[in-house]
């Protein structure tokens, strides 16, 4: 009878119920945030991801806001065990579409921690790739410049161009060295803020 209708005696048990983790997450697929996480830039990135797992930290441990989980604080001192460091492991391998390490919460201990291993573990070989891919194009570059006659005319194109690139470069530079200022004085106590502002004083 019970293999036709449900047991209450069986539905009662823990090891009956669906694990959480089979459920979708309310992000959407694994690839739909790879996507997004894609189009930002790389401080945007690993700002996300440390968000995620905030919020995925909170909800295994049962707060309702992700502020009580600290960046720098460790699982351990926030209360994660075995059973929500497994949970909260199964959690992110469904954020992120890949398996990840039984031992993920404990080799990485702190939220800040595990935000970087989720970038270098989705976005590391990309990037690396990436940045292979470039040397080998600026090796092409050069060669062909090399090649090239003083009196062609292509020679000022390329100059231009390259400076062009050079300004740009130059631009994004000073713009993420801002926005790492930005999120240090976020994440600083007020003693450490004062330090900031007197040796920005002491400079003018």
């Amino acid at each position: 009878y019970t293999s036709v209708r449900p047991s209450p005696l069986l539905t009662a048990l823990p090891e009956a119920q669906p694990a959480p983790h089979d459920t979708p997450t309310d992000d959407g697929t694994a690839t739909s945030l790879r996507e997004r996480l894609a189009a930002q830039s790389p401080d945007e990135r690993r700002q996300a991801l440390l968000d995620l797992v905030r919020r995925r930290a909170a909800e295994v441990l049962g707060h309702g806001d992700p502020g009580a989980v600290g960046s720098a604080q460790a699982f351990r001192e926030l209360g994660v065990d075995s059973l929500t460091a497994v949970e909260l492991r199964n959690r992110l391998s469904a954020d992120a579409g890949t398996k990840l390490p039984s031992t993920l919460v404990f080799d990485h201990p702190t939220p800040r921690h595990l935000a970087a291993f989720l970038d270098e573990e989705l976005f590391g070989a990309e990037e690396a790739e990436a940045e292979s891919a470039l040397v080998a194009e600026l090796d092409r570059l050069a060669a062909t410049i090399s090649r090239l006659s003083p009196e062609n005319s292509a020679r000022a194109l390329a100059q231009a161009r390259l400076r062009s690139m050079l300004t740009e470069l130059g631009d994004q530079s000073e713009a993420d060295a801002k926005a790492t200022v930005s999120q240090q004085l976020e994440a600083a106590s007020d003693d450490e803020i004062f330090d900031f502002i007197n040796r920005e004083l002491g400079r003018s």
